[in-house]
């Protein structure tokens, strides 16, 4: 059963027991992306959470889908934002931060369900530093002399239970030869400092993939330690996924640097004689 994640007030109030506690309650499916294809890239979304506030009251954090019970009746506003797994990890739910809010009045009725299916978009002050969709023949993540094998483009037309969005997609394919993967995005990112960074990967993987920072500056070229790791699915029932990993930290620490840029890095699984990674809707967002 879905749950409550970490309510933040609780929903039922004391009351004394001649009082009626028949709950309205409101139902929320699902969130949905919607955007502008040409400047923010594809509407994929990997929306996980719903933060709900009724009358400017914060009632939780809930797990989609879920339907909250509520004591109260008659007409409210809502606000409800998006929330994710930052950095695809379980405890570390929070709103995503370049998702606008969904506001909305609705009328409560008591024991009866109301229904509303939130549709987001993302805020208009943000820059898109990088939107690969691998949809054109050149794509931003070039592939570094150690990798020992490539980026090949996966088509729609011939493999439709694959490709998911658009027309194309990437695809890594590892074996015992060829068991090493890097590749880089080769560009300078004047990424801000102290303020939210995220980078959003879609990926489907049969073998394990890390991404990682590159800070440059005037003398140096740091690369750091990948913290973020995204897991080998199981083959035969893969599926599509999207992390949004927060790259604030790492693109804070180095206080000299001048500019970034970020790797994806995936080894051949010791358990495994071949792997392989898809890869599609690859963004580098922050603030303006």
């Amino acid at each position: 059963m879905k749950k409550n994640l970490f309510a933040i007030l609780p929903v039922f109030l004391f009351l004394s027991c001649k009082e009626d506690t028949t709950p309205s309650w409101l139902e929320i499916p699902s969130i949905d992306l919607e955007t502008n294809e040409v400047i923010e890239g594809s509407d994929s979304q990997g929306i996980t959470d719903a933060w709900v506030y009724m009358d400017g009251t914060p009632i939780g954090a809930f797990e989609l889908p879920c339907k909250i019970p509520i004591l109260a009746e008659g007409e409210h506003s809502f606000l409800i934002y998006a929330g994710i797994k930052n950095n695809g990890i379980n405890k570390t739910r929070t709103r995503y931060p370049f998702y606008e809010r969904f506001e909305t009045t609705l009328t409560l009725v008591k024991g009866q369900i109301t229904t509303v299916s939130p549709i987001v978009n993302y805020k208009t002050n943000l820059v898109f530093e990088l939107k690969e969709d691998f949809e054109n023949v050149g794509i931003a993540l070039i592939p570094e002399i150690i990798s020992d094998t490539p980026i090949v483009f996966i088509e729609k037309s011939m493999y439709p239970e694959i490709v998911k969005y658009g027309n194309k997609c990437g695809a890594v394919f590892l074996t015992t030869m060829d068991s090493l993967f890097k590749a880089s995005t080769q560009s300078d990112y004047d990424l801000p400092k102290g303020e939210e960074v995220y980078l959003e990967i879609d990926f489907m993987n049969s073998n394990s993939m890390v991404t990682g920072v590159i800070a440059k500056t005037s003398s140096s070229y740091i690369e750091h330690t990948p913290y973020v790791i995204m897991p080998a699915q199981d083959p035969a029932t893969m599926v599509w996924k999207k992390i949004y990993i927060e790259l604030t930290e790492d693109v804070s620490w180095e206080t000299l640097a001048t500019s970034y840029e970020f790797y994806l890095l995936s080894i051949l699984d010791s358990d495994k004689t071949s792997g392989v990674i898809y890869l599609d809707n690859i963004k580098l967002i922050h603030y303006q």
